[in-house]
C-alpha cells in the first residue's frame, strides 16, 4: 500500500498506467461508482499533496465551462442583437459534405 494512501479507506485497488497514459478502472471501483461503461464519465478533483479524487459524473453536477460559455453567448446576444442571424442550412450542408460522422461514436483521447 502507497504511504499516501488513505487509513479510513474500505476497499483499496490498483491499476497499471499503460505506455498511452490510460487505464482500466478496476471492477470493485466501477462497481462502487455504479459506472455504466460506454455511458457514465468521471469527474476529477487534483488535491493537495499529490492525492486524486474521483467520482461519477451524475447529471446533476454541472460542467461549468459550457456553462460560462453558454452565459457569454447569451450576454453578447442579448448585447448584439444586430449581429444576430439566421443559419443558412444549405452554406452548413456545404461544410460538412463528404464527412462521414457516427455521432454515437466515441472521441478518443487523441482526437
Amino acid at each position: 500500500m502507497p504511504a499516501n494512501a488513505r487509513s479510513n479507506a474500505v476497499l483499496t485497488t490498483e491499476s497499471k498506467v499503460t505506455i498511452r497514459g490510460q487505464t482500466t478502472i478496476p471492477a470493485p471501483v466501477r462497481e462502487a461508482l455504479k459506472l455504466k461503461p460506454g455511458l457514465d464519465s468521471i469527474h476529477y478533483e487534483i488535491l493537495p499533496g499529490g492525492q486524486v479524487f474521483m467520482c461519477r459524473l451524475g447529471d446533476e453536477q454541472e460542467d461549468h465551462t459550457m456553462n460560462a460559455f453558454l452565459r457569454f453567448l447569451d450576454a453578447d446576444i442579448q448585447n448584439n442583437p444586430q449581429k444576430t442571424r439566421p443559419f443558412d442550412i444549405q452554406q452548413g450542408k456545404k461544410l460538412i459534405a463528404g464527412m462521414d460522422v457516427n455521432i454515437d461514436d466515441e472521441i478518443g483521447d487523441d482526437e
